[in-house]
């Protein structure tokens, strides 16, 4: 479903529309002008919340958010620096 990201190296996160810590990370990734892919976990139909669990489930196995996946690493929760490690920002 996203390996069109992961191959690609393609900051994904996959957050939750009302999460504050999603909420958080997604104005971190604006204010260092990181372009990324951002999924709502939250919104997206019942097929689509599926094939994202399968996805996310071998990465972050307590499918907590948010979780950011920038090609075969991932970043789960609030960890700013290892979003920056991650990104080399």
């Amino acid at each position: 479903m996203y390996e069109h990201e992961v191959s690609n190296r393609i900051p994904l996160l996959l957050a939750l529309s009302t999460c504050p810590r999603c909420i958080r990370m997604k104005r971190f990734l604006k204010e260092h002008n990181v372009e990324a892919k951002i999924v709502d976990v939250d919104m997206l139909s019942l097929s689509e919340k599926k094939a994202t669990y399968r996805f996310l489930q071998p990465i972050n196995p307590r499918l907590s958010y948010p979780t950011l996946v920038v090609g075969e690493m991932a970043v789960i929760g609030e960890d700013y620096e290892g979003v920056k490690e991650v990104l080399d920002l």
